[in-house]
């Protein structure tokens, strides 16, 4: 590069917007997380006693949630096929449950860190390091110039 040569503006943005992006997303992920919770006490109520299918109902209610806020307003993906994001989205979930499966289990199992306590930056981790990456980069990723 030269001497006074100017560099392109989308270049020194670039981190400025991963890093607006990932706080949407996970912005996101805590609404999903509010939503997953409303949806099993609510559900809950209903079906009084019934946890398991309670939990599992509340859980597609924020995994609706956090993928379609994902997809019109973290990542403003709305221009690529929806059935093939939300198929992206089902395998990053999963992904994004086995990470924290095996987070929990270092934590608690091998940390002797408390089941109550380990949950939450065994959380931020699955985020950080599955599910955040895997969204911007596949499931949303956007379409090359």
């Amino acid at each position: 590069m030269t001497v006074g040569a100017r560099v392109p503006l989308m270049h020194l943005n670039e981190p400025n917007r991963i890093e607006r992006t990932f706080a949407r997303a996970a912005a996101s992920s805590l609404l999903a997380t509010v939503v997953d919770a409303i949806a099993y006490q609510l559900v809950l109520f209903v079906l009084i006693g019934r946890y398991g299918v309670s939990a599992a109902i509340a859980a597609v209610a924020g995994a609706v949630t956090n993928f379609l806020v994902n997809r019109h307003w973290a990542f403003t993906a709305t221009g690529q096929k929806l059935s093939l994001q939300a198929f992206r989205y089902a395998i990053v979930s999963l992904m994004t449950f086995g990470c924290l499966r095996g987070l929990l289990w270092l934590l608690i199992e091998v940390g002797s860190v408390g089941m109550r306590l380990a949950w939450l930056p065994a959380k931020i981790l699955a985020f950080a390091l599955v599910s955040f990456p895997l969204q911007r980069l596949w499931v949303f990723r956007a379409k090359s110039s």
